[in-house]
């Protein structure tokens, strides 16, 4: 963080290196935790989990060279709204703060929460307008080519679509104040929710105890019935828009 804190940014030579570092760091990491997600629940507990794979259609070699394209598109975008809240952030514009006492920690879970809430919020409102519009609806079609989804479809999106996915981080960091901790936490998190509601098999708890969980919170069913109907099913991470505006099932 020290070393972020010395480099500008706004410096031509500087802003290109950065951007490739990470673009190849937001990339790769995403095929890792993709590629590590499906070979543990469709290769390992292929078997143990056999009835809870969504679709007994395994995607060709076509899709997937078309999805990892499409992500590649997708991290370059990511990668430069990153050095937009890296600029932002030195420029003194953003909420972001380095040192972890500046807040009791308690704010920590807090502020996450509140950000995948709004971020939830915003996604809602973007997708349904996807859906809705002409114009746009045509770039969001190249996401849902993908029928029956695999780990890779969960950043395979047209440019113009990852564009507007990734508007909303600087802006909402911009408003809410959240550590670096903080942010490297809900980007996982992100990303990994992203990969369990593509992936094709759901890995929540089935069990009536957790029937709240599965309620409110979106996994790979509630998505992969998006994918098949896409009338239905707009959220991000969590249900409540969708129960608010009876577009969930």
């Amino acid at each position: 963080m020290q070393l972020i804190e010395t480099l500008d940014f706004t410096d031509i030579g500087t802003f290109i290196t950065s951007f490739v570092l990470l673009f190849l760091i937001v990339f790769f990491r995403y095929i890792f935790i993709s590629g590590a997600y499906h070979w543990v629940f469709l290769v390992i507990y292929r078997k143990r989990l056999r009835e809870r794979i969504l679709s007994e259609i395994n995607p060709n070699g076509i899709q997937i060279k078309r999805e990892l394209l499409l992500s590649a598109y997708s991290a370059v975008i990511f990668s430069l709204m990153g050095m937009l809240l890296l600029i932002l952030r030195q420029k003194g514009y953003t909420q972001i703060y380095a040192d972890i006492n500046e807040f009791p920690l308690w704010y920590i879970p807090v502020s996450i929460l509140l950000y995948l809430i709004l971020h939830d919020t915003y996604y809602y409102w973007l997708h349904r307008w996807m859906h809705r519009s002409k114009v746009i609806r045509r770039f969001h079609m190249e996401h849902h080519k993908s029928v029956d989804t695999t780990v890779f479809t969960s950043f395979s999106f047209h440019p113009v679509e990852s564009f507007l996915q990734a508007l909303i981080v600087p802006v909402l960091l911009l408003i809410i104040p959240m550590s670096v901790i903080a942010i490297m936490i809900t980007l996982a998190l992100m990303t990994i929710s992203a990969i369990i509601n593509h992936a094709g098999v759901e890995i929540y708890p089935s069990k009536k105890n957790y029937g709240l969980f599965r309620k409110y919170i979106i996994g790979a069913t509630h998505h992969d019935y998006h994918h098949r109907n896409s009338k239905k099913h707009f959220g991000l991470y969590f249900t409540f828009w969708d129960r608010i505006m009876k577009t969930e099932l």
